[in-house]
């Protein structure tokens, strides 16, 4: 499992925490503020525009290559895009391939740019779009055919496929079809587990929830919530008890980066000032439990 070599968790961020601005306006900030490792995140915006990152633009693949090097960062992980017409399920073949082709090259992407863990959503589709669970039921085995399709290209690649823990609406989320489909695969796909959709879907404390599926857990999202909607809030603004997870992830010996997942929008016009509060923040939760500062 990746993680730093020490034997410590690292503290980590996902460039999506200002995904409105150039991916390379965020790098600098983010390498300030001392965070070891990067999520490189890689969706449109709402436009439909990569204004953040492209995956298969080849010149901003080379520079990223370039500023993570030059900022000694490591990307040790990439956000495979997701968008409106993203979606693994559906029952066009056409929407299908374009899907699982994106995804194919986020991951041709990860691996050019040193990194190890692809993170893709398993599905985009809300599930009250279906009206028959027949119909339900066969989108998920869509999902798991075109997962088993992207994991033979993952697989040569040398990287590693986490499908994501989903928020409640979404087909796929259920945590015990989630595990179930991850442990039909070899230990190089595994799970993605998003602490605030963890505890939107299951109204309950999120370390009983990793504690089920911990085995298979191979990259984490942190964010905070409010209990209502995704907010992805540094950890300590909103009502998850950290304590008890941190404390899970230390019984269950994870291994992998504390890799923060969160809302830059209100900290648009003083970026740095969010950075530092998730930082220290987040040190302080995980206080014991990762390298500090020499």
């Amino acid at each position: 499992m990746p993680g730093s070599q020490k034997g410590c968790m690292r503290l980590g961020i996902s460039t999506s925490v200002f995904s409105d601005r150039p991916i390379f306006e965020v790098l600098p900030l983010i390498a300030k503020e001392k965070f070891e490792v990067v999520e490189i995140w890689s969706s449109p915006d709402s436009q439909l525009q990569y204004t953040h990152f492209d995956v298969q633009n080849l010149k901003e693949l080379k520079e990223l290559k370039t500023q993570l090097a030059a900022f000694n960062l490591k990307a040790i992980s990439l956000h495979s895009p997701f968008y409106p017409s993203f979606d693994l399920s559906h029952p066009d073949p056409s929407i299908q391939e374009q899907s699982i082709n994106v995804t194919v090259a986020a991951a041709k992407a990860l691996k050019e740019i040193g990194g190890e863990i692809l993170v893709v959503h398993p599905s985009g589709v809300e599930k009250n779009q279906f009206s028959e669970l027949t119909e339900e039921n066969k989108r998920l085995e869509l999902i798991r055919k075109n997962i088993g399709i992207i994991y033979q290209y993952t697989h040569k690649l040398g990287v590693i496929l986490a499908l994501e823990t989903l928020l409640p609406q979404f087909l796929g989320s259920n945590l015990d079809f989630l595990f179930h489909l991850v442990s039909s695969f070899p230990e190089d796909v595994g799970i993605c587990f998003d602490t605030g959709h963890v505890l939107l879907n299951h109204q309950a404390d999120i370390d009983i929830q990793y504690k089920k599926i911990a085995k298979r857990v191979v990259s984490l999202h942190i964010q905070d919530t409010l209990g209502q909607q995704d907010d992805h809030l540094v950890p300590g603004d909103g009502i998850i008890n950290w304590q008890n997870f941190i404390e899970a992830l230390k019984e269950e010996k994870f291994k992998g980066d504390f890799l923060l997942e969160i809302n830059g929008l209100s900290f648009k016009d003083n970026p740095e000032a969010l950075l530092q509060k998730a930082r220290l923040q987040s040190l302080e939760k995980i206080k014991g439990k990762i390298e500090k500062d020499p």
